[in-house]
């Protein structure tokens, strides 16, 4: 339970950002065409993405590991030429250097796929050369209770600034598993053995209630298998399904906002046999995390003058301060012919979002572009007398933007997409007409880092330092310290302080831990 704030300061709960650092890695691996594929003659698209897996933090260190994913489609190396797609997988695991950090923190880690290079070996028709480069971001924080002085003490001249913060209320962990049992779609066959799966969840929406925050979202799984036919063809299916949880958060009120935090850490499918037919069942097991925040605006006192007998002290807020959140929906409308090698089409049978990217994020003025596209696919009896069963894919570009007021060139922006509604029909002509609605969800938010006065103490006397003078003895940093108070701790003048600890970049920032040097006064 948090305890109650002195009088004259404001208890203060916020997510103090520790430290963060990017860094670029390379990631090379080979993938190989399936046996059952035939050879390649000529790669015509390949789409990637990385996924992170798991996160552990070390002492000064986070480490990531991951997954490259690659689809990749090529003619064949025969006399039809015809197309196929294949899908490989290349593991991962770096590290990121992020000073401060410490088992039992909060890590946020995002990792972006910068450039990727996919080329086939020389005189193997088989395998292929992947090299990845990834740049990936860890941002360390810890929830922290800080009292801060709201009135200026007696005797006294401060200078205030009021700020807006979001107060952490509490935080929820719970730890769900999800199962969904399907049918393999009719124009696959059926499943033989299960090689690979992967899963996608995204969060549609949340809603927080008393002591409770309610979360929907979908999880889109892939799985690649081995056909049930003479030949066992590699093949893979798609299968979106809703799913809604909670997490229990104590002192979480309706109308308070939410960080929320999806993460999948085990997928598992198997094939189960009925009487009618094969069937796949997956379990899915999830970690959420969420943290219940209010906005509280808090006049702090960022300087303090004319204040004789007295020493001040002043701690470092480090915080993502939120800038606004907005909402824009978009309608995607798309009419086309099913390619050549497809047959026309008599009934559509189900139509699907594979996967929207969001490929480009911009701010300008008060708003943020939004691009990207989405991938749909149209299951369809084709017009033919065997009335066999055929499915097209289909990409769509999409461009909008959403108002968030206030925000600015500079600001960090998170992006999430959500698709509320999509249709197909088939006209009379043959042709394919799509449509959807796709809500673009844009959070803005700025680093903020300010100096506030947290306490007042009558002035210490300077303890002596236990070597000779003009010399210097090192120092480990604790919580709240800042290089005017450890010197005054030792009778030593900010200057002082400064000169003798050169390699300090921003002597306004000591992070606890880090060891600095301390210069060694005469005693008495």
């Amino acid at each position: 339970m948090v305890g109650t704030a002195a009088p004259g300061t404001e208890r203060l709960r916020v997510n103090q950002v520790i430290s963060e650092n990017t860094k670029q890695t390379v990631v090379r691996g080979t993938v190989a065409v399936p046996d059952p594929k035939p050879d390649v003659e000529k790669v015509l698209s390949t789409d990637k993405s990385v996924k992170v897996r798991n996160v552990e933090i070390l002492p000064d260190k986070v480490i990531v590991e991951g997954t490259l994913t690659l689809q990749i489609v090529y003619v064949a190396f025969e006399p039809a030429q015809s197309v196929h797609h294949m899908h490989g997988s290349i593991n991962f695991t770096t590290f990121v250097d992020v000073p401060g950090a410490l088992p039992g923190m909060d890590v946020d880690v995002n990792v972006e796929l910068e450039d990727i290079s996919v080329n086939r070996r020389t005189g193997n028709p088989r395998e292929f050369d992947v090299a990845a480069v990834l740049e990936v971001t860890a941002k360390v924080t810890e929830v922290m209770d800080i009292d801060v002085i709201v009135e200026c003490p007696a005797g006294c001249v401060c200078e205030t600034q009021e700020i807006t913060v979001d107060h952490v209320v509490g935080t929820g962990r719970r730890q769900v598993m999800i199962s969904e049992e399907f049918d393999v779609p009719r124009e696959k066959p059926d499943v033989e053995k299960v090689l690979d799966a992967d899963v996608k969840v995204e969060t549609t929406e949340t809603r927080v209630l008393k002591n409770k925050v309610i979360v929907d979202g979908t999880a889109t799984l892939s799985v690649l298998y081995v056909g049930m036919l003479p030949d066992q063809p590699v093949h893979s299916l798609h299968k979106t399904f809703k799913f809604s949880e909670f997490v229990e958060v104590q002192g979480a009120m309706a109308g308070m906002d939410v960080r929320f935090d999806l993460r999948v850490e085990d997928v598992q499918v198997e094939v189960v046999k009925t009487p009618e037919c094969f069937r796949l069942r997956a379990d899915t097991v999830l970690k959420l995390t969420a943290n219940v925040v209010e906005p509280r605006q808090v006049e702090v006192i960022e300087e303090i003058n004319m204040c004789p007998g007295n020493t001040p002290t002043f701690t470092t807020l480090k915080i993502d301060s939120l800038v606004g959140e907005n909402q824009s929906q978009v309608i995607l409308r798309d009419t086309f012919a099913p390619p050549e090698a497809k047959p026309d089409v008599e009934k559509i049978l189900e139509t699907r979002v594979d996967k929207v990217t969001v490929s480009e994020k911009r701010i300008i003025a008060e708003k943020v572009i939004v691009s990207g596209f989405v991938d749909a696919q149209v299951v369809y009896v084709a017009l033919e007398p065997d009335q066999s069963v055929h499915a097209v894919h289909r990409r769509i570009p999409f461009r909008t933007f959403v108002e968030v007021m206030g925000t600015r060139q500079g600001d960090n922006v998170e992006v999430k997409t959500n698709v509320e509604f999509v249709t197909a029909t088939a006209g009379r002509d043959g042709r394919i007409s799509l449509e959807l609605v796709l809500k673009v969800t844009a959070r803005v938010t700025r680093p903020m880092q300010k100096d506030v006065l947290t306490g007042v103490s009558p002035a210490a006397t300077p303890t002596p330092t236990p070597c000779p003078p003009g010399e210097t003895f090192q120092y480990t940093v604790q919580r709240g310290d800042t290089l005017f108070s450890i010197g005054q701790k030792f009778g030593v003048s900010l200057n002082q302080m400064k000169a003798a600890n050169p390699q300090l970049t921003d002597p306004n920032r000591l992070t606890p831990g880090m060891v600095i040097n301390v210069p060694c006064v005469a005693m008495g």
